[in-house]
């Protein structure tokens, strides 16, 4: 088991080192008025997504059509 700093609420917010503890790995135990709040934990790691990876599979316009019709994008409008 690993070793958790705990710091009060006011610091965490306040010292962003204690911020950077957490994204960079450790977890950080907060606590307010001296009962844990909330533990501050790094970030999971991205998982894979539609073509983002090596061997993942193509964005295709066949694909595209599946998921969303082009009349149906709002954004391009």
């Amino acid at each position: 088991m690993s070793y958790m700093k705990t710091v009060t609420l006011r610091a965490f917010k306040h010292y962003s080192r204690y911020q950077r503890m957490a994204r960079d790995g450790q977890p950080v135990l907060v606590t307010h008025r001296g009962r844990p709040y909330f533990r501050a934990l790094p970030p999971e790691k991205p998982g894979k997504f539609l073509g983002a990876a090596r061997g993942g599979k193509p964005l295709t316009p066949k694909l595209l059509e599946s998921i969303l019709a082009e009349n149906e994008w709002r954004s391009a409008r």
